[in-house]
């Protein structure tokens, strides 16, 4: 009898030990930095790199590819590309970049931001300290329904996942313009929408993280300026998005940090 009553005991405390520790280890994630990508750090499938526009940039691929340190067919398989496509691409494509060439980053002092953000808990679509404000807020307004929170924003600015998730759609929505919405299963099925983009850098079927870069603001679809329109939707219910973020003037504190962290 004793001896069941210690065996007894001992789960009892391996059990406890190991919820414990996995709490602890949750608590930990929980309250994790967030790291933000900016115009120089920036990531696409689990790869650190940055979306180039070679028609601004008025540069081949290969001429790019080698500044950054990385072959040509590697940027032409990370952005699925045939050659047929070089010939007619209109849009930016990312380039990865080698070891070599973070280093030298480095070496620059050149850092990404991070903040503190609960797992739980969305991140505001755009880099902080950017020439941004609130423009419209969920509600009613010109006798219609205002779907999500707009952020007024200069044109091709860098817009952020709010949290990770799996990009659903990602293309051309209707009043929307060129928007993304992305689902979130691990922030109880939650969606979020970013529209009136200039260029979209995701597809259906990506993965992303939370601080990273999706898109490139604009003005497209029914819009009177630049702006991201950001919704939160559960069940295809409208949120209010301001429910879900740290109140605006207190997102814009960052720390800078090495790439190595």
């Amino acid at each position: 009898m004793k001896r069941n009553r210690s065996y007894y005991i001992i789960l009892v405390l391996i059990l406890f030990v190991v919820t414990y520790s996995a709490y602890a280890a949750y608590q930990k994630q929980k309250n994790g930095p967030v790291f933000l990508d900016n115009h120089v750090f920036q990531r696409y499938n689990d790869q650190w790199g940055l979306w180039v526009d070679l028609n601004a940039e008025k540069k081949s691929l290969l001429e790019k590819a080698s500044e950054f340190g990385v072959l040509a067919r590697e940027v032409m398989e990370i952005n699925h590309l045939t050659d047929a496509d070089l010939k007619r691409l209109k849009r930016s494509i990312f380039f990865p970049y080698s070891a070599e060439y973070m280093r030298n980053l480095q070496e620059k002092e050149l850092f990404r931001e991070t903040i503190e953000s609960p797992i739980d808990q969305f991140i505001w679509p755009i880099l902080p300290n950017n020439k941004s404000r609130i423009s419209s807020r969920i509600g009613r307004r010109w006798n219609t329904w205002h779907t999500g929170l707009d952020i007024a924003i200069p044109k091709n600015s860098i817009v952020l996942a709010a949290a990770d998730g799996v990009v659903e759609e990602a293309g051309r929505g209707g009043d929307y313009g060129l928007a993304v919405k992305i689902y979130h299963h691990d922030m109880n099925h939650f969606h979020t929408v970013y529209g009136h983009n200039q260029e979209l850098l995701v597809k259906p079927g990506d993965v992303v993280k939370k601080g990273q870069i999706i898109a490139f603001s604009g003005n497209t679809g029914k819009s009177t300026g630049p702006h991201v329109h950001f919704e939160v939707r559960f069940h295809n219910v409208y949120l209010n998005p301001e429910n879900f973020l740290t109140p605006f003037e207190e997102g814009v504190a960052t720390n800078l940090v090495g790439f190595a962290d």
